[in-house]
């Protein structure tokens, strides 16, 4: 009826090594947890945008000419108090259209997302003397050496 100390003993030495093993299993899963999240936060990172802004003066586009690597999101703010556009020169030449804002008006921004690498010229249908170029690369363009 009365346990022994070494059943006594026996049994805690049982409890403790459950004790000792799931907290080493929680410990791991934790590890896990948090590595998956960082992993996740990584992986989900986009590009930062690439910011134009539309002027009322040359270089009306600036800069006029960019080069981005994939998946490089592209803004253009329109700060002017005038209607403009961004519009992929494919677009008015019967060819494929990248892209077309319509009228951007002021304060406001268009942005292009995941375009193909290529030369993309551009213009603003409103004023066509507004030009710029977008060059879209294979390979980030920080990388290049």
């Amino acid at each position: 009826m009365f346990a022994t100390k070494n059943s006594i003993d026996a049994r805690f030495a049982t409890s403790t090594k459950k004790f000792e093993s799931m907290s080493l299993q929680r410990k791991i899963l934790g590890l896990l947890q948090v590595s998956l999240l960082i992993i996740g936060s990584v992986a989900i990172a986009a590009p930062s945008p690439l910011h134009i802004t539309v002027g009322t003066f040359a270089p009306y586009y600036s800069p006029t000419f960019v080069r981005v690597g994939p998946n490089t999101p592209i803004s253009w703010n329109n700060p002017t108090g005038a209607l403009h556009s961004i519009t992929h020169d494919g677009c008015k030449d019967g060819a494929r259209c990248a892209f077309d804002s319509g009228p951007l008006g002021p304060n406001r921004t268009f942005t292009v997302h995941l375009l193909s690498p290529g030369f993309y010229p551009y213009h603003c249908s409103f004023h066509p003397i507004m030009r710029g170029v977008l060059e879209v690369i294979d390979s980030h363009p920080f990388n290049d050496t």
